[in-house]
């Protein structure tokens, strides 16, 4: 059957995360943060929270696709720095490197579907000039 659509489809993903912040000394919460960019090495978020240069941080990263989604869960990251953006605060983290081994895989996966999508889009939009 011949396509109908005047731009191909683009598949549907979205990157949610969480982030734990602690309240007073054995209490926190999680909080939603903005994913900027990704890497299997660290990762740029805006968030509402004044995270400090240095201050080691827990996530909770899922990456919902049509056929499933990938989560990372209880993974460490270090702030490495902290700009304004357009948005908000920008927070750069960088994923410490002792994880366990089911969250490094979960990270190279999660990085590995994103460079996948971004080749697609890619595509799509030189197709489309």
């Amino acid at each position: 059957m011949p396509e109908r659509r005047r731009r191909e489809r683009l598949p549907l993903i979205q990157m949610d995360a969480r982030i734990r912040v602690k309240k007073k000394l054995f209490s926190s919460s999680w909080e939603e943060v903005n994913v900027c960019d990704f890497t299997r090495l660290g990762l740029a978020v805006v968030g509402e929270h004044d995270f400090k240069e240095g201050e080691t941080v827990t996530l909770s990263l899922r990456l919902s696709t049509e056929v499933g989604d990938i989560t990372a869960e209880q993974v460490e990251a270090i702030v490495r720095n902290s700009r304004v953006g357009d948005e908000g605060t920008i927070f750069g983290m960088e994923f410490v490197e002792n994880q366990k081994s089911s969250i490094t895989e979960s990270l190279g996966r999660i990085e590995s579907v994103l460079s996948r999508f971004r080749k697609v889009t890619d595509r799509m939009r030189e197709r489309s000039v």
